[in-house]
């Protein structure tokens, strides 16, 4: 048999004997010798494993030339100094964990009476090794570190192996689990781990549940038409998914014929989600995804598709709208994601399966190749692999999970369908988080969608939205427009940060209590959240919408009651340590408002410090422009209430509103497209429920079980 001889700096050597399954022999072309430093060969002989003197051996092995690995041709390479490591890991009082300090998996108990040896090989992966290409990188990127280190048990009894014989044994049968006969050849009890900085893959259908979420704009035809929608309904796409971080490949022989394998992310590490939603599905049926969103959203998707044929849609503008539509679907599926892997506990794997290698069919063992190479495809479906059981994996959620998908329709009750809509107008999506926005020609120019339906100024289309929402909780609470009185219609709030800092992110978990959701409990000792997204929202019915304006016996709501609605808001989201707490007083003394009131924001500073005064003023502005027209609307609506549509009074009534509302948005304060909006709309109303709020990143994950909304 080959062997491979190790010498110390003293000349002493020994030889070591190479398995027919070590991958050292199967794929090295050329065998060199190993150099021992650190220790010497004499001292390893002599000592067994059960010394205590060997936990402060750490020797280092390094081959005397540098050493390229492959199967076909060169993908790893082994430099001539450093390459290797080789230590013993004992239980001790202290410690009984195989992994008590790992950034990576759950910890391995290491049993009395026994003790690990680890064996480490550092690699580099050649360049030009394509991620996923090469059947030794497991999806690790080229030019990067690759570290291999495998873990075997030994006994410390009265015959326990010497030094010497436990380096023998590990390197002699040192297996890189890079192919299904690899896993067969790993000694039973061993664990193998696979570390470094690269891309996993995986490939499923995604279900989502598309939301229609109607908002009016101020100019409304007269009657208005019957809305075409349903509130929600399934859109299932296909979709691929890679997943670029830090991570961990562990491989188990738990018995002779049976594996455990896991794939681990990297505490805290960050990482990059990136989907791309390919065709609707349905009936087993490819179909376009915009055709999906109209199935499930529209109450006569037959008459809607009729409608997009008599159209005639040209081509740019067919696709336009379905590339808008994919690019949403593919957003939201990458936060979805984003989530799940974000979401993991310490320890936890992302995805882990036990391997029967007896019941490995050939396309089994083609799915597990590509799992081990980094494109895990071939676990993602309902029926896994003969020999492949799920123990736990993100994708199950991707199979099983219906994600929430807002479907915002800007002017639908201007043309009742969302087929109307998409042809009148523009189709496009939020950037932040995959909402759909399907905006009227007027609303688009405001958001300023380019040519191509993509990519709408976010801040814009936020205060936007805003606006609408209000307009249309207005004509709503008016019964001036005609929908099933259980179509909701929804508050939004959406935000991207590329770097959020400790202090927004406590902003953004203080929107939890506020919407009454619990506590959102950061974790202690990070400053930097990373690349992080928000998503909130209130739903809101025809009753819920009249609260906002009108007491339970019909009367209007007194500005009192939006003032402290508005007050609240910012007591609510203004952390009490923060840099901007002077914001508090406002909100919480009532001495201190009606003073304010009676001076005015212009002579804010004979009550408080100038800095505190300037910081104070946007609040102040906000909450009385808010209030006012919050107050004003009421008492429209109050006045309309025992109207009917047709009517010479009411549809004076409602010419009066209208010219109101769009007064109201000409003069909207900026605050009120951000959360202190949401928040103060959803305190005057005295909801409870129908509340969400997602905030995803790579160190903090919030996302409550949401609200249900039935699927039509």
């Amino acid at each position: 048999m080959p062997n491979i001889k190790i010498t110390d700096q003293l000349g002493a050597n020994i030889d070591v004997e190479l398995a027919p399954s070590s991958s050292l022999l199967k794929y090295i072309r050329e065998l060199p010798g190993i150099v021992l430093t650190g220790s010497d060969i004499m001292q390893l002989q002599i000592l067994t494993l059960n010394d205590p003197a060997v936990r402060a051996l750490s020797p280092s092995l390094s081959f005397t030339q540098p050493v390229s690995l492959g199967a076909d041709g060169p993908e790893l390479t082994v430099g001539a100094t450093g390459g290797a490591s080789f230590r013993v890991i004992s239980r001790t009082p202290e410690n009984s964990a195989l992994f008590p300090d790992d950034e990576y998996g759950e910890n391995i108990e290491i049993a009395a009476g026994t003790c690990y040896v680890a064996l480490g090989f550092r690699f580099s992966v050649n360049a030009g090794i394509e991620s996923g290409s090469g059947s030794l990188t497991f999806g690790v990127n080229a030019g990067s570190g690759l570290e291999v280190t495998s873990y075997r048990p030994f006994g410390l009894g009265p015959a326990a192996a010497t030094i010497t014989e436990a380096l023998r044994q590990s390197l002699g049968s040192f297996v890189i689990p890079a192919h299904p006969d690899d896993l067969a050849a790993i000694p039973v009890g061993t664990i193998v781990t696979i570390t470094g900085n690269g891309s996993l893959q995986f490939s499923a259908t995604a279900n989502l549940l598309a939301v229609a979420n109607p908002l009016a704009t101020v100019a409304l035809p007269a009657p208005v038409p019957a809305l075409a929608i349903t509130q929600s309904g399934s859109v299932t796409a296909g979709a691929s998914w890679e997943i670029s971080t830090e991570y961990q490949v562990r491989v188990e022989k738990t018995d002779a014929r049976h594996v455990r394998l896991g794939w681990y992310r990297k505490r805290d590490s960050e990482f990059k989600v990136t989907a791309s939603a390919k065709a609707g599905i349905a009936a087993g049926q490819a179909m376009p995804l915009f055709q999906a969103v109209i199935s499930a959203i529209s109450s006569d998707a037959k008459a809607d598709f009729e409608e997009l044929q008599r159209a005639g849609l040209s081509a740019g503008k067919a696709a336009s709208i379905e590339a808008a539509v994919k690019a949403a679907v593919s957003r939201k599926l990458e936060v979805a994601v984003s989530a799940a892997w974000g979401s993991l506990q310490e320890r936890e794997a992302a995805f882990l399966y036990e391997v029967d290698l007896d019941a490995l069919t050939d396309n089994a063992k083609t799915s597990l190749q590509s799992a081990l190479t980094g494109d895990l495809s071939g676990f993602a479906e309902d029926n896994l692999p003969p020999g492949i059981t799920e123990v736990r994996s993100i994708l199950s959620q991707v199979r099983s999970k219906r994600f929430s998908w807002n479907v915002n329709l800007l002017g639908i009750f201007n043309v009742a369908s969302v087929s109307k809509l998409a042809m009148t107008g523009a189709v496009t999506f939020t950037p932040s988080t995959g909402e759909l926005v399907i905006a009227d020609h007027a609303t688009a120019s405001r958001i300023e969608i380019a040519a191509a339906n993509f990519g709408p100024d976010e801040e814009k289309l936020r205060h936007v939205m805003a606006e609408s929402f209000l307009i249309t909780a207005a004509y709503r609470g008016s019964r001036a427009l005609v929908s099933a009185p259980e179509l909701s219609t929804s508050h939004l709030f959406f935000r991207l940060d590329n770097h959020t800092g400790r202090d927004q992110m406590r902003r953004n978990a203080a929107i939890a209590a506020a919407l009454g959701l619990g506590a959102a409990t950061l974790p202690a000792g990070i400053s930097d959240f990373g690349r992080t997204t928000v998503l909130a929202q209130t739903r809101y019915d025809d009753s819920s919408t009249r609260a906002l304006f009108l007491k339970a016996d019909g009367t209007p709501r007194p500005l009192g009651d939006y003032e402290t609605a508005g007050r609240r808001a910012v007591a609510a989201l203004v952390p009490p340590d923060g840099a901007d707490a002077f914001r508090l007083r406002p909100a919480t003394d009532d001495q201190l408002w009606s003073q304010m009131k009676d001076k005015g924001p212009a002579n804010f500073g004979q009550l408080l410090p100038a800095t505190e005064a300037e910081g104070v003023r946007p609040d102040y502005l906000a909450i009385q422009w808010w209030a006012q027209s919050m107050r004003d609307t009421a008492q429209i609506l109050a006045s309309m209430s025992q109207g009917t549509p047709g009517d010479p009074e009411f549809d004076k009534r409602r010419q009066q509103l209208g010219s109101h509302l769009e007064d109201v948005a000409a003069k909207a304060h900026v605050l009120f497209g951000s959360p202190w909006g949401l928040v103060a709309m959803f305190l005057v109303s005295g909801k409870k429920d129908g509340t969400e709020l997602h905030i995803t990143g790579p160190r903090f994950v919030f996302a409550p079980e949401p609200a249900r909304v039935a699927a039509g």
